[in-house]
């Protein structure tokens, strides 16, 4: 067999297998969720559940997570604001980042699936409306409260998954949660899911993602004025912290 017909057929099995992983998680995601509302008692124990069924299909994937950096302790009351360029940095985070995260924020469109909504309320799960200025802005004050309590907030800048090789423009929902409850913002840089599926594709290479927390940038002091500036500021470190990922793997690369 040649040099070609060998790069075919290992092509064919990452789509193969890409195709069959992203068949499982979606037709899967209705039933954890149901498991989820019928049998989790706490937070934790919901996660738990998201969890495998995220690290089920990044086995399948054959894709691998590391966390580097500092992450928060428990009760410090934090913001932490990250990126998703792919799917699978999507499914990175609900696989490895539970331990260090109390609340988080999705998108409201994940509640097109059955049970989905009342499965993320279970997990403190918070689904942020789109084209819902009024609903949004309650979701940030209840985030306020809970990050002045002490808890560890889990926020996407990007308010979308990007599909670029890169950090997309962040929205300004974290920074307002973080200056409002006068709390560190965090940027967490998530690496890697965009070379191994990119958004659109299901053709899903074997490697490694990473994750890491940056950081904490301060908001002594902010008002809501200084929110634009503050995303772009955790924009940037996030970004840096992404181009030297890139220039790692570009050193390493065969």
């Amino acid at each position: 067999m040649g040099d070609k017909a060998i790069k075919i057929m290992g092509a064919l099995a990452e789509i193969i297998r890409g195709g069959y992983a992203s068949a499982l998680w979606i037709s899967g995601l209705s039933f954890t969720s149901l498991r989820i509302v019928l049998t989790a008692k706490t937070p934790d124990a919901a996660r738990r559940l998201i969890a495998a069924h995220s690290r089920r299909f990044l086995d399948i994937c054959q894709i691998k997570v590391t966390i580097s950096g500092t992450p928060p302790k428990a009760g410090s009351g934090c913001v932490l604001c990250h990126n998703e360029a792919s799917f699978a940095d999507v499914a990175a985070y609900l696989a490895v980042m539970w331990p260090h995260v109390d609340r988080a924020a999705g998108a409201d469109l994940y509640a097109i699936f059955p049970f989905m909504r009342a499965a993320t309320r279970k997990a403190a799960i918070e689904l942020v409306p789109r084209g819902n200025r009024a609903g949004t802005e309650r979701l940030i004050e209840k985030a306020v409260l809970a990050v002045k309590s002490g808890e560890r907030l889990g926020w996407g800048g990007e308010g979308r998954i990007s599909g670029q090789d890169g950090v997309a423009r962040f929205k300004v929902g974290a920074s307002l949660v973080a200056i409002r409850s006068q709390a560190p913002i965090i940027p967490v840089m998530i690496y890697g899911g965009h070379r191994l599926l990119p958004l659109g594709s299901i053709r899903a290479r074997r490697g490694e993602i990473h994750i890491r927390f940056g950081a904490p940038i301060s908001t002594t002091g902010l008002d809501d004025t200084d929110a634009r500036a503050l995303a772009d500021k955790t924009q940037a470190a996030t970004a840096e912290m992404y181009a030297d990922f890139k220039t790692q793997e570009g050193r390493i690369a065969p």
